[in-house]
């Protein structure tokens, strides 16, 4: 066939041409048995992992008229209905009925930035009828509990699984043996496939196994062990790298300048360049944008606020959110997300209210997609270039590069965790160790770059200590004078007197308390930045009680901050092995 003069006269003779994933499909279809098997183990059977060939195929004519010569039945897709046409089911139990849902006919609150497609669960694949009807039963004690984008995602983790069991098996005969029958077909798939598949079947089965409202056939108990799903790998946060950024943010400015003298920006439509400086500066989740509120016809519940200090903050509502909580993100006027939202205001003005929801990001189509605001990324592209090639940039990953940068600055833990919004530290503290993997080549590259300004400055002034009285402090002897060793810290704060190669560091990894450190007016701005984030961290858990401990922690950090600004002002420096103790003096 790779003679084309050949390729010629069989198409010539009629006789179709097919490509080497429809071969082999078309093999597997040769024995009768596999004819009434599901797309998706056909192609396992054919040697592929997931159903992509099978749906590749059936969009060639040709292919479809073949293998419905050999008596297989396509199912027809379902109609994707938009969510602006997609209406409440008027008799529940009648669609309950069906082996293929639309969810949004049954949850009337559902994120409705994703496509339609992400809605429509199928049953039709689970051969085994006695099967179909127990995960549909289980899908239907999930109704109240989950989230509208939750049962589509659930259907993907157990496909693989259920899709190995033996046609005539269901939860009411499935055995321990099974399971080990197909725990080596688990190994072919990946650490992170596998474990999202057992993990959601342990789900299911422990639920029919234990809960009192199932009323269905009970699986055994211990059906699979802990010891059979594997290590779900650990990825970190991706944030954007910091070369990438200095090529966006420039493009960010100019079209933010364009946007406020009504012009038209570069590249993208005003809508998403707009969309872009809010999630660029606040870091929130696309579908936390996606669900921002414009105001009502009164003016109110909006998604602006503003306290009674003039502070700004946007609010987000529970509803369709990741954590299913409301959640408030401080901004200001600089930095261009107030302006943002206010034009998106006046657009929306002039677009129907979609779902009475007075959502802001809404388009005539209903609200901004997902997929439409990531194909606008992919344009910015090939104007950021990264290690010589094009960089995609996803909109998640503006929540990873504020998180990170807010850690690298100095801010701490739990201010960044409120600032995200997470539930845990756990979630928050990834980002932490995004931090520590640059740390040691940031430092490397920001002592290089330093070295020799702090070493000519050490040289003309000769920086000379005289030791207190006591005893030895960092190896210096009592009473005598010497030249003293200055390390620069990497948050800028100061200087460190501290020789590691004699004893450990006193007082890690508190340095703005430690009596080794050394600070002057070069350090200033360093500070008083320093305080003006505790001071926002302080006002906003003075907000929430439950937060009391957080909060005195931080107002104890605020004061010894105002206190070493106030020294540096006055005196010209701060020695912390004088001023500190001065300072619990008093």
């Amino acid at each position: 066939m790779k003679d084309s003069r050949f390729a010629t006269v069989v198409q010539a003779l009629g006789i179709p041409i097919w490509s080497r994933p429809k071969r082999r499909l078309l093999e597997v279809l040769q024995s009768p048995e596999n004819r009434s098997k599901s797309a998706l183990q056909i192609c396992r059977l054919a040697g592929y992992k997931d159903s992509v060939a099978w749906q590749r195929a059936i969009k060639d004519e040709c292919f479809v008229a073949t293998v419905e010569a050999l008596g297989v039945t396509l199912r027809q897709r379902s109609v994707r209905v938009s969510h602006l046409e997609v209406t409440s089911a008027t008799n529940i139990e009648e669609e309950l009925k069906k082996d293929i849902w639309d969810v949004r006919r049954l949850k009337h609150d559902y994120p409705k930035h994703v496509a339609p497609s992400n809605y429509v669960i199928d049953f039709t694949w689970i051969g085994n009828p006695l099967l179909r009807e127990q995960v549909k039963r289980y899908y239907r004690h999930q109704l109240p509990r989950w989230n509208g984008s939750t049962f589509q995602g659930f259907m993907h983790k157990l496909m693989p699984l259920l899709t190995e069991l033996p046609p005539e098996v269901h939860m009411g005969t499935i055995t321990r043996s099974h399971i080990e029958a197909l725990l080596p077909a688990m190994g072919s798939l990946s650490a992170y496939q596998a474990n999202r598949s057992l993990q959601a079947m342990r789900t299911m089965t422990d639920y029919m196994t234990t809960s009192p409202s199932w009323t269905g056939p009970r699986p055994p108990r211990f059906l699979i062990w802990k010891e059979d799903i594997p290590k779900r790998p650990q990825t970190l946060p991706r944030p954007i790298p910091p070369t990438v950024l200095d090529q966006l943010d420039p493009f960010l400015e100019k079209a933010k300048k364009a946007l406020k003298e009504h012009q038209e920006p570069f590249l993208l439509a005003p809508i998403y360049w707009d969309a872009l400086l809010i999630l660029r500066h606040t870091g929130m989740r696309f579908e936390d944008l996606a669900h921002l509120k414009a105001p009502d016809e009164h003016g109110r519940n909006g998604c602006l606020d503003q306290d009674s200090d003039g502070y700004w903050w946007i609010r987000i509502e529970h509803t369709n959110t990741k954590m299913g909580k409301d959640h408030r993100i401080p901004t200001r006027a600089s930095d261009g997300v107030i302006d943002a939202i206010r034009r998106q205001y006046e657009r929306s003005e002039q677009i129907p209210n979609h779902f009475g929801g007075c959502y802001l990001f809404r388009t005539e189509h209903g609200l901004l997609p997902y997929l439409t605001f990531a194909m606008a990324l992919k344009r910015l592209a090939p104007s950021l270039q990264y290690e010589g090639r094009p960089y995609v940039i996803a909109p998640h990953q503006f929540r990873h590069t504020i998180a990170t940068d807010m850690i690298e600055q100095g801010v701490d833990i739990y201010t960044v965790k409120e600032f995200l919004g997470h539930t845990s530290l756990a979630m928050t503290e990834r980002y932490v160790k995004v931090y520590l993997s640059s740390l040691k080549a940031k430092y490397d590259a920001y002592r290089v770059k330093k070295q020799q300004t702090y070493a000519t400055e050490m040289m003309a002034t000769q920086i000379q200590i005289t030791q207190p009285e006591g005893e030895a402090d960092g190896g210096w002897v009592e009473n005598k004078v010497g030249k003293l060793y200055v390390s620069p810290l990497p948050d800028g704060i100061g200087n460190c007197v501290h020789l590691p190669m004699h004893d450990g560091c006193p007082d890690s990894p508190h340095c703005p308390t430690c009596p080794k450190l050394r600070a002057n007016k070069r350090h200033l701005p360093v500070w008083e930045s320093k305080a003006t984030n505790l001071l926002i961290t302080v006002e906003a858990l003075r907000a929430n009680p439950a937060y009391a401990r957080a909060r005195q922690k931080h107002e104890q950090e605020l004061a010894h901050a105002e206190k070493v600004i106030k020294t540096i002002k006055e005196e010209g420096f701060w020695d912390g092995r004088i001023h500190h103790n001065k300072t619990h003096e008093k």
